[in-house]
């Protein structure tokens, strides 16, 4: 029975020849991307050859720059021969067991020195240093497409980073961007261009990129629309998460364009906006404020009804800048000539608007 079991154990462990092979080998290098494996140990096994012990030695690296030693197997192999030398060359230097009588190492006749004669070995050393040669051009060369491709990088992100910094100038000191026409002879190109033409005038990359080929200028209006869009989700982000930290602030997060104007539509609408940016409105939305238009503020069927049916906390207050408007709608018409005069700009405001719609 305790055979059998040794049989068995011996089975599953038996390795194949070309892995054993592999295996043996794995202390020296594996292809010609490496370097000769020169290993410095202390002490070199030493073996009986004749009459006495001997040993490799390390000084022999000195000598022959193809040499590589296996620690494992403790014998020495070619490395010209073994990664560019012609296919079945026969050799013990690239064969498995590898170069392991120490005693003839440094012979005239045998050795090292015979196989550095070999013509096998001479072509094999002529393709290795050809390879070397053709490996520092192309690091040469990837270097320098390398520092190009940097610069190319860095001057990008300068020219972005300028064109970002002037659209949110623009944007929060509320002027208008564009300009009516916008090339180069143009009198008043608008002010984003014109910032940039001035940022440029101190900053040679700037100035490069706005003169450069149309592609790389970042200055269409489809690329001005994406830096905005990121701009702001950037700050939709920090107000989320100012929601989120509970901090007591007013902030405008988000402007959509409803489809319907009844109160099913309306709440809708703003319970997907909230869900949208996973703010946790059914616990954690303790107030609305709306107009008094009974859409929005119907006590059994408004806006603020149904979202309080699933924010038991989101109590209804009246809005405070409505409020305000009223009172200013009610004063203003205590004074016959101001009335005239709003009558008036809201009479022009509504003429102007249909006018738009006929043309």
């Amino acid at each position: 029975m305790k055979r059998k079991r040794a049989d068995i154990a011996s089975f599953f462990n038996k390795k194949n020849p070309a892995e054993a092979q592999e295996n043996e080998r794995q202390d020296i290098s594996k292809s010609r991307a490496d370097q000769p494996v020169q290993p410095h140990p202390k002490l070199f096994p030493r073996t009986l050859q004749g009459d006495r012990r001997r040993n490799f030695q390390a000084s022999w690296y000195n000598v022959h720059s193809w040499l590589e030693y296996s620690q494992i197997q403790d014998s020495a192999h070619c490395f010209a021969c073994r990664h560019f030398g012609l296919p079945n060359t026969d050799s013990v230097f690239t064969s498995a067991l590898g170069f392991k009588n120490w005693k003839k190492a440094t012979f005239r006749d045998g050795g090292f020195t015979k196989h550095v004669k070999g013509e096998a070995h001479t072509h094999a050393m002529v393709a290795w240093k050809e390879y070397e040669r053709e490996e520092k051009v192309n690091a040469s060369l990837m270097s320098t497409l390398t520092k190009e491709h940097n610069k190319q990088i860095q001057e990008s992100r300068t020219s972005i980073k300028s064109v970002a910094e002037v659209l949110l100038l623009t944007a929060t000191q509320n002027i208008s961007q564009r300009g009516h026409r916008e090339t180069r002879d143009a009198d008043n190109r608008g002010n984003f261009l014109a910032i940039l033409d001035v940022n440029a005038n101190h900053d040679t990359v700037i100035k490069n990129k706005l003169t450069g080929p149309r592609n790389e200028k970042y200055t269409s209006h489809q690329i001005q629309n994406e830096m905005l869009d990121t701009l702001a989700e950037i700050v939709r982000s920090s107000i989320i998460n100012e929601v989120k930290e509970r901090a007591v602030k007013e902030s405008f997060l988000h402007f959509e364009s409803a489809d319907r104007l009844d109160a099913a539509g309306l709440t809708e609408k703003i319970i997907q906006v909230l869900e949208r940016y996973g703010l946790e409105y059914k616990s954690n939305l303790v107030g609305q404020a709306y107009d008094s238009a009974s859409v929005m503020s119907g006590k059994h069927s408004g806006v603020q009804a149904r979202i309080k049916e699933v924010a038991k906390q989101a109590f209804y207050v009246h809005c405070n800048a409505h409020s305000l408007d009223l009172v200013l709608v009610d004063t203003v018409k205590a004074v016959p000539q101001a009335e005239c005069f709003f009558a008036f700009l809201q009479g022009l405001y509504v003429w102007l608007l249909c006018s738009h719609e006929v043309a």
